[in-house]
């Protein structure tokens, strides 16, 4: 009975985040139509940050209520699951297509910092100096983003602009009476719900953690990271049917290297912290594979000159993903 009770209010808890995520980023298409062409880069950053928000709020709420390993759980399986479902389920949909100069900046970066976060784990402890250096390294790449997009064309800023206020009305998607229209008081109202949901849906994972049979980290990597990560799945699948291609990877990029850089680096500035070596040789590892799995199809693309990510490309992401789960389960 109290499993079903939790699960119930792990359901509600989704169903806030779904909501203040969509009404949030509603109500930041009009800040993007007012910061137009020239700040193309803080509305990216911006909605780095907002579709952040649970994933953060569940790593730092089960490390303050002593569970580290699910908070751990959450932040590896957040990029995973980025990687197999988000893009994956994307690409089984539509073939996905990406700048190739985006993946030079992003992609790149992202298997750069995926190696970096293994490295500092080496020694199976992270102290809080390489939380500092996580959250001073995604400066850099602020910087990039921001050179990258003051560099383009009038014409390519003015289409990405477009392309990105459609990115934000889709996100939540929930076209019903629970669309109403942009306001400040809406946006904060979307906060509101976004941290609510965010509490309670982290209040529940800690408490399923001792009605369950499952290893913490297994727990964050499989139920939390779902849990966080549903509303941007749902968001990335939505427009790629409606027909923006390259909104899974993008995205995938950008919220990967803002939950290795700023997610673990908040996580570790509070508390440092030991992970066991099944997390180094077999999570953190297979993390970094699947990256340069995605990249690896990615290159192949532009090699043949076809799509970015096929459908079957994005069915083996898929299906790598499930199997990465799948012994995590069986054999841990």
């Amino acid at each position: 009975m109290v499993t079903i009770l939790i699960l119930l209010l792990m359901v509600f808890a989704v169903a806030l985040i779904w909501v203040g995520s969509d009404w949030v980023t509603d109500s930041l298409i009009p800040v993007a139509h007012k910061l137009g062409t020239s700040y193309i880069a803080v509305t990216t950053l911006m909605i780095s940050f907002t579709l952040s928000v649970p994933e953060i709020f569940s790593a730092v709420y089960s490390f303050l209520m002593g569970h580290v390993d699910i908070g751990l759980g959450v932040i590896i399986g957040s990029v995973m699951i980025n990687i197999g479902m988000t893009v994956g389920l994307s690409a089984m949909i539509k073939p996905l297509f990406v700048e190739k100069l985006v993946v030079i900046r992003d992609g790149i970066f992202l298997i750069i910092v995926a190696v970096i976060v293994m490295l500092m784990g080496s020694d199976l402890n992270y102290s809080r100096s390489e939380g500092i250096i996580l959250l001073l390294l995604f400066i850099p790449y602020v910087l990039n983003v921001w050179t990258f997009e003051k560099s383009r064309t009038h014409k390519s800023r003015k289409e990405k602009v477009e392309t990105m206020k459609h990115n934000l009305d889709r996100i939540g998607g929930i076209e019903t009476v629970l669309k109403p229209k942009p306001s400040l008081f809406i946006f904060i109202l979307g906060e509101l719900m976004l941290f609510a949901g965010s509490y309670f849906f982290s209040f529940s994972l800690v408490n399923l953690s001792y009605v369950i049979a499952l290893p913490e980290i297994i727990l964050g990597v499989l139920i939390g990271a779902v849990g966080t990560e549903i509303p941007n799945i749902a968001a990335a699948v939505q427009g790629t049917l409606k027909g923006f291609k390259d909104a899974a990877i993008t995205e995938t990029f950008g919220s990967n290297i803002f939950t290795l850089l700023v997610t673990l680096g908040v996580f570790l500035l509070i508390s440092p912290l030991n992970i066991e070596g099944k997390v180094f040789y077999f999570d953190l590892t297979w993390m970094i594979i699947i990256h340069l799995l995605m990249l690896a199809f990615i290159f192949k693309g532009y090699r043949y000159k076809e799509a970015s990510l096929t459908r079957l490309e994005g069915t083996l992401l898929l299906l790598f993903y499930f199997a990465i789960v799948g012994i995590n389960i069986l054999f841990f």
